[in-house]
């Protein structure tokens, strides 16, 4: 692996020479009436589009390495707008081809504010798409993080249509009072709760839902991988659930042939 600077360098080029591109992973509604087979799940009603880099010659660089870099360098912003912006052109395809897949994609707290709120809104606003159904996940970030200008950006994008979510809950020290004082829209359960079995991790997810239920927030288990951690999380009540039980995260052109068969 090439030292530090080197790589933060070839991160920013990769930026325009098409060495970034989008994996998209479905996330699928839980209703009961869905179906628990893992080999013909029903059709995925949103994807959440994830950052890869495919470096010249070092090949896949894991996001646990390039995502630090961009946020050092200070081009993290950069780095998610382009995600959003090659995910929103990829999810109007789907939509126009009858798929009304909704979109989750990821801002880091390091940079949410409203320049970065503002450029989204006129991005979806330059392609005639309507906002209801993007959804900004922001990584679980207590209370002290939120600056009064990452809330201002969190109540522009929601007054424009758009929902917002807390991602990754119980991966941090995030509690229900803290979530139920944001202007949020969905919690996302971390895979470190998902497929855990104990009275516990029962009753932590159960707060969330109570409270979803008050809130009107939509709740999703990450990390479902088995059968059993789907039947948990439907038990559990959670609305929608994403994971290796139904794929890895896929380039575009797998998920065209998984909507073929829906």
């Amino acid at each position: 692996m090439p030292r530090t600077p080197q790589l933060t360098r070839d991160l920013r080029a990769a930026l325009s020479t098409g060495e970034l591109w989008i994996a998209f992973q479905p996330q699928y509604d839980l209703a009961p009436t869905g179906s628990t087979d893992a080999a013909s799940p029903i059709e995925p009603v949103a994807v959440e589009a994830l950052c890869r880099w495919n470096h010249a010659l070092l090949g896949a660089v894991p996001p646990d390495r390039f995502i630090p870099l961009a946020e050092e360098g200070r081009f993290l912003d950069e780095v998610d707008l382009h995600v959003f912006s090659v995910a929103v052109d990829q999810v109007t395809q789907w939509r126009e081809a009858g798929h009304p897949l909704g979109l989750a994609v990821n801002a880091s707290p390091a940079h949410f504010s409203q320049r970065y709120a503002d450029t989204v809104v006129a991005r979806l606003d330059g392609l005639g798409i309507d906002p209801v159904g993007v959804t900004v996940e922001i990584t679980e970030a207590p209370t002290p993080q939120l600056r009064p200008e990452m809330l201002a950006a969190m109540e522009s994008l929601r007054s424009a249509g758009m929902s917002i979510s807390v991602d990754d809950y119980a991966g941090g020290d995030t509690t229900v009072s803290m979530l139920e004082s944001l202007p949020i829209d969905e919690v996302k359960i971390d895979r470190s709760l998902t497929q855990r079995s104990d009275a516990g991790a029962d009753d932590a997810i159960a707060a969330v839902v109570e409270s979803s239920a008050a809130h009107g927030w939509r709740v999703v288990a990450e990390g479902i991988e088995t059968i059993a951690d789907l039947e948990r999380s439907r038990r559990r009540g959670c609305d929608r659930g994403q994971g290796y039980l139904w794929g890895v995260p896929m380039p575009s052109e797998d998920l065209d042939a998984l909507l073929a068969r829906g």
